[in-house]
């Protein structure tokens, strides 16, 4: 594949005070994309009378409110390059990231997703987790890593478009889309590939700081659930899955749903004993339990 085409897909609700940086940062490329679509989620505010300074470089598709995956879904059905970059509509990438990417594909055609470093700024400032490798990953190392852990900055991402056609579109019911699009590459065998180059400055902001802690802790266990069996190393898949209900423990918890939070803490205990979840599950089991639970420093640290 000499020259890729590259399709830049955005989803944008109520983005009116980034998206216009956003744009700015692609259109600054050293190597320009095919196109860039932006599908507005329904968004009610000057969103998309920002875009309209951009004129047809810029392709957008409105729809009612249905949430970033289903947007991401309709900009990737209407895209024509061989290659589609994640772009949310609030993050800046860096000049020379299509063109490393590009060379990256030109020189490993195999490629089917190719993503790599990213930096977060604003109310929160460090890099984001690296994958174990560079370049070309190994899959068996690589999904272990994921099932732990996701390391993949979703705005620095180019996805095959023929990948997206053959394993289907992102869920639209999870809140952790990308993650679960990821393990399901990962089973099917696609070929993922890292450029440790920093690529995506990856804006954190009170919009965009999920309140939904607990939702996403849920999601991500189901995820687990459901790629448990393409890791290949049960104690590992074991420990994830008891660490995932021991958070979605904690998160009850701090709401004061003890009920919830002792449930989440026993069920842990079929993946792996651990001397927390036993000490809540048996606390929270009491009367005012709950309350001695908060006081324990340790339950207030690591789950």
């Amino acid at each position: 594949m000499a020259h890729p085409s590259i399709s830049v897909a955005v989803p944008a609700y109520n983005a009116a005070a980034w998206i216009a940086e956003t744009i700015e940062s692609v259109l600054r490329q050293t190597h320009p994309p095919r196109e860039i679509i932006v599908a507005d989620d329904g968004s009610t505010d000057a969103t998309v009378q920002e875009l309209e300074r951009f004129g047809e470089a810029v392709r957008v598709l409105r729809a009612s409110h249905r949430g970033p995956s289903a947007a991401y879904n309709r900009a990737f059905t209407a895209a024509c390059g061989d290659y589609i970059a994640m772009c949310p509509a609030d993050d800046l990438w860096e000049p020379h990231k299509l063109e490393w990417q590009c060379e990256a594909l030109h020189a490993h055609p195999e490629i089917d997703i190719s993503f790599g470093h990213a930096r977060e700024f604003g109310l929160s400032d460090h890099e984001y987790a690296r994958p174990p490798g560079e370049g070309i990953l190994d899959n068996a190392a690589f999904t272990r890593a994921m099932f732990e852990a996701c390391m993949i900055a979703a705005p620095t991402v180019l996805i095959r478009r023929d990948l997206y056609g053959r394993l289907g579109p992102f869920r639209e019911d999870l809140a952790c889309e990308d993650y679960e699009y990821w393990m399901r590459s990962l089973a099917a065998d696609a070929v993922f590939h890292y450029d440790p180059r920093l690529l995506v400055n990856f804006r954190r902001h009170g919009a965009n700081v999920s309140s939904r802690l607990l939702d996403m802790r849920e999601m991500t266990h189901r995820v687990h659930r459901w790629y448990t069996n393409d890791l290949d190393d049960s104690a590992l898949a074991n420990a994830v899955l008891a660490g995932d209900l021991r958070q979605i423990g904690r998160y009850h918890l701090d709401e004061g749903r003890h009920d919830r939070a002792r449930l989440a803490y026993g069920r842990s205990l079929r993946y792996k004993i651990t001397a927390k979840a036993i000490v809540a599950s048996l606390m929270l089991s009491a009367p005012g339990g709950g309350r001695a639970v908060h006081r324990l420093s340790a339950l207030r640290g690591s789950t």
